[in-house]
């Protein structure tokens, strides 16, 4: 193996049993999760700073945007049944778990009310939501 596709077996191995099976299943959407995942982690880095991507402001936000950008590239079903895959890691803390499966429902109830809507106009949403309470956070 060489280039692209030994990186990304690389990474098969930190993936969640529960994300194995939806990209068994849904094998071309590893594409836009991948793409998204970076658009939304870059995103929240410039907005927040990294101090705040466990647990703070960054993390809610980075958490709604993935998954606005996901439900408008693959349908809410999807982005939910994945980003609920992501978090099924073991020993992922409770609260933390909730924190993101909250945010990530927040995300794709956004991408899917705005199914044309722009990185930009999506990245504004999310932060709109976390301004207004709508996201939860677990560290100020």
């Amino acid at each position: 193996m060489s280039g692209w596709f030994e990186s990304k077996m690389a990474g098969w191995d930190r993936l969640t049993e529960g994300e194995k099976d939806y990209l068994f299943a849904n094998p071309w959407d590893a594409f836009a999760i991948e793409r998204n995942s970076k658009i939304a982690q870059q995103e929240a880095a410039r907005r927040f700073g990294k101090g705040s991507l466990h647990n703070g402001a960054g993390d809610a936000f980075r958490h709604c945007y993935w998954n606005a950008l996901l439900a408008r590239d693959l349908g809410k079903g999807n982005a939910i049944a994945f980003s609920t895959a992501h978090e099924g890691f073991p020993n992922n803390p409770a609260g933390e778990r909730d924190m993101d499966l909250h945010n990530n429902s927040v995300g794709s109830e956004i991408g899917a009310a705005h199914p044309h809507a722009s990185d930009g106009v999506l990245s504004n949403l999310c932060f709109d939501a976390l301004q207004s309470g709508r996201l939860k956070v677990l560290k100020p």
